[in-house]
């Protein structure tokens, strides 16, 4: 079976057949010299038939060489591939007995030795984040005899190309025949990148079939092609070629069988890598072109629909980073081919979106989601310096990610990209922002995303807040509905993690130790207050903790569905069917999900049943935690002494339960003091003890950043001996999904400050500051309604009311002046 019933052949989809109806209309200029775009940064592909063409030409290398040795980026990276290959390269080693049998032709030898790669030799056995063993740095190795100019070791490496070669069109072979049960595996497909092994089922798409992991991964394999081109002679290219064309000839990929709308995320970055294979014999015999244009157009999709206007990603900055290291050198191929897609404006608003995401700690950035906790990639900030060559933001977003590390090559699969397209900030010396001109405040409507900060600079005091309402199906989004993060002193406070989808792991509230839904349902923006003194954001939260979007409800319930019959998506129905025989009654129709965006999301696209992931139909919503409210009121409070303020009016019912409200802290914070009400975080602060003391007091040193903490308001319960306690806590950051079984980071910190009542109505005050300097006293008026928060120089007056809604409202005054009403 080629395809699935109902949706279109992979040969009508090269042909440009569509199912569906146009997807919703976004907004795409272009932007071009006023910010400094450089239309041919990325020169020009070669006539068919010459190499390199994919990300350079011929005439490129004296300038590729020149950046190696004269920046600081492409010099470490050099020097880290030689020192990588140099290793490799010694005799006995796992990559050099591979590469001595395939310079020799000998099949049969390198497939048993890339079969058990671990044990083909002595080490180094390198271990790539998704990249095959020994094809990644046999792609380096071709590159380094290019750029040397190496014809010795060109000519090497160009014959072991060409076993490669065939060593991959065996295994093509394998899956291209009659279709039949999984049977590829056992005859020697043995590599796994991605977590999948390949299978014959559905095999004209290469996402589906993994078809991908019998060539050790989407480009690799075209690069050592380009490189590799020069040393080959022509029965050695023709081998090559042949390969390359068998590979992608009449194949669709992740985002082919879903509406333009659909490819919105990482995986369909990801995915481009077949443009970029595809691309490597564009023109030559044997190459099916169509390839090309579709993927190409699944770039653009990508592009229109998984930005926003504003610039933000659908998902958080470290995987959206993920998902570019494919992207970015397929838009470089696409450039050079005539399709310049690097000036559409709102990709171009990446850098905005990075800008106001950056933290005060040197090379740091913060976003919510998966990979929340990583920042811009090298490459990422390399490919913009090469497009907007002059332009100071961007400089100062290379300059952020080269302060990062010393070591700005992180990721060592990196290593090719980052040496290639080389280069350094022509101006560090932005003050972390302060010289580009910036608003304080960025508000992303379609992410429900506030960013602000008192001013730009090191010492800057920074809120994030975010309830994203575009939660259509599973997704790389948490538990996280109204989730803030905070910086300030010159640090970061409230954090996010890599991963950990769950409430208890975030800075929101759980209640008896439960929080919002995963998956979770779109959150709801209420208001935003942005001015001179102030900015505010509101947000309505309680779908999310109402109700969790089933993954499979909709997409293999039904006996007749046909995804129930493969194996690639076996797991999901055998998860489905457990679910299902343990809630017999649960009439899951009657809830597919009908919020207003996941409504238009879905809603005219079901034909050919599209899927996210190729894997998740229209969500349905299932009960999860029902409350009464929940609304989260956040915000930055500016002046001489700037603050953050955090309300959560928040309700499950009228029994007595533990709110916690949680704020996830660096392992290097501590408590310095915890007084009642009032908590004093510091970096890892040092304990003062007295002979056999069972209490300890903390210590700070004066300068040393702090984070003062004022819980303005919780419940207390009338017997106290019920009322949990503030703490500082070190726990193992330990999902309770298949429990006990569950993902586990390690150990993590958390603040939590909780509350046995009905209605814990938290209020909180943070103020960064650093030790020595004043914190503020803070005096309330007899009913509890107004309090004044005080410095000797600096007196703002809060006045708290209820709306009918059960919402805070806030007013705050100022020298007699009201400077923020919500």
């Amino acid at each position: 079976m080629k395809q699935l019933p109902g949706e279109l052949t992979a040969e009508q989809i090269l042909n440009g057949e569509y199912l569906w109806p146009p997807s919703p209309e976004v907004e795409i200029r272009r932007v071009g010299e006023e910010v400094g775009f450089d239309p041919d940064a990325f020169g020009k592909a070669p006539a068919p038939g010459v190499h390199p063409r994919l990300l350079f030409s011929e005439e490129d290398i004296p300038d590729i060489r020149k950046r190696l040795e004269e920046t600081e980026i492409g010099a470490k990276t050099w020097s880290n591939i030689t020192a990588l290959l140099e290793k490799l390269h010694k005799p006995g080693t796992a990559y050099s007995n591979v590469v001595d049998a395939l310079a020799k032709g000998d099949v049969s030898k390198a497939e048993a030795l890339l079969a058990d790669y671990k044990n083909a030799g002595k080490g180094p056995i390198v271990s790539w984040h998704h990249r095959a063993k020994f094809a990644y740095p046999f792609m380096l190795d071709c590159l380094q005899a290019l750029i040397n100019d190496d014809a010795q070791r060109g000519a090497t490496l160009a014959q072991a190309a060409a076993t490669l070669a065939q060593v991959y069109q065996n295994r093509l072979d394998l899956m291209d025949g009659v279709p039949r049960p999984d049977t590829a595996s056992e005859k020697g497909i043995t590599t796994n990148v991605f977590g999948r092994t390949p299978t014959t089922q559905l095999n004209s798409d290469v996402w589906r079939s993994s078809r991908r992991m019998a060539i050790d991964g989407e480009p690799t394999f075209a690069y050592i092609y380009d490189f590799a081109f020069k040393w080959m002679n022509d029965e050695q290219r023709a081998v090559c070629r042949n390969t390359i064309n068998n590979y992608i000839r009449g194949r669709t990929t992740i985002g082919s069988h879903m509406p333009s709308h659909f490819r919105n995320w990482n995986w369909i970055a990801v995915g481009t890598g077949l443009l970029t294979f595809s691309a490597a014999t564009l023109g030559e015999e044997g190459n099916d072109a169509r390839v090309y244009e579709h993927t190409k157009q699944l770039a653009y999709d990508y592009l229109r629909y998984g930005w926003s206007q504003m610039g933000s990603s659908r998902e958080a900055i470290g995987y959206t980073q993920f998902g570019l290291r494919w992207l970015l050198p397929s838009m470089v191929v696409m450039a050079r081919n005539g399709d310049n897609y690097w000036n559409m404006h709102n990709f171009y608003n990446s850098m905005y979106w990075y800008a106001h995401s950056n933290q005060p700690e040197p090379g740091r950035f913060l976003s919510h989601g998966d990979g929340g906790n990583a920042g811009v990639s090298a490459e990422t900030a390399l490919f913009f310096k090469h497009a907007y060559p002059d332009n100071p933001l961007v400089d100062f977003i290379l300059a952020e990610v080269k302060g990062g590390s010393d070591d700005p090559v992180t990721d060592r699969g990196m290593l090719m990209l980052c040496s290639i397209f080389a280069a350094d900030p022509d101006n560090e010396n932005h003050e972390k922002g302060a010289q580009l001109g910036l608003p304080r405040t960025f508000f992303d409507l379609e992410r429900n995303q506030m960013i602000t900060r008192s001013h730009w600079g090191p010492d800057m005091v920074k809120l994030q807040m975010e309830s994203r309402p575009d939660g259509t199906g599973p997704n790389h989004q948490h538990a996280d509905r109204g989730v803030f993060s905070l910086a300030g002193a010159g640090r970061t406070w409230a954090i996010e993690h890599f991963r950990g989808v769950e409430s208890r792991h975030h800075n929101v509230v759980t209640i008896d130790y439960e929080g919002q839904g995963k998956v979770s349902p779109p959150g709801k923006w209420i208001e935003l207050l942005d001015n001179e003194h102030a900015t505010f954001g509101v947000t309505d939260n309680k779908y999310a903790y109402d109700w969790y979007f089933h993954p499979t409800l909709s997409g293999f319930t039904e006996k007749d569905q046909p995804r129930r019959h493969f194996k690639r998506w076996a797991n999901f129905t055998k998860k489905n069917d457990a679910w299902v025989a343990e809630n017999p009654d649960y009439d899951w129709k009657a809830n597919i999900d009908r919020s207003p965006m996941v409504e238009e999301f879905w809603s005219g696209y079901e034909k050919g049943d599209p899927r996210m992931w190729d894997e998740y139909a229209r969500p349905v919503r299932v009960p999860h935690n029902p409350v009464e409210k929940a609304f989260r009121t956040a915000g930055l409070v500016r002046g001489k002494h700037p603050y953050a303020l955090v309300i959560d009016d928040i309700k499950k019912d009228d029994q007595l339960r533990t709110y916690d409200w949680n704020m996830m802290l660096d392992p290097d914070i501590g408590p310095v003091s915890i007084k009642l009400d009032e908590i004093l975080l510091g970096p890892d602060p040092k304990y003062a003890t007295t002979g056999f003391a069972y209490t300890f007091s903390g210590k700070a040193k004066k300068g040393d950043p702090q984070l003062f903490m004022k819980v303005l308001n919780r419940a207390i319960p009338e017997q106290v001996g019920h009322n949990p306690e503030i703490r500082v806590e070190t726990l193992e950051f330990k999902e309770a999904r298949d429990w006990p079984d569950g993902r586990s980071f390690g150990f993590n910190k958390r603040l939590v400050v909780p509350s046995y009542s009905n209605e814990p109505k938290f209020k909180m005050l943070l103020y960064p500051h650093k030790s020595g300097e004043e914190t503020p006293q803070v005096t309330w008026n007899d009913d509890h309604t107004v309090a004044t928060v005080e410095w000797s120089d600096q007196k703002d007056v809060i006045t708290f009311s209820e709306g009918e809604d059960g919402r805070t409202r806030l007013q705050i005054e100022r020298d007699g002046e009201v400077i923020a009403r919500l």
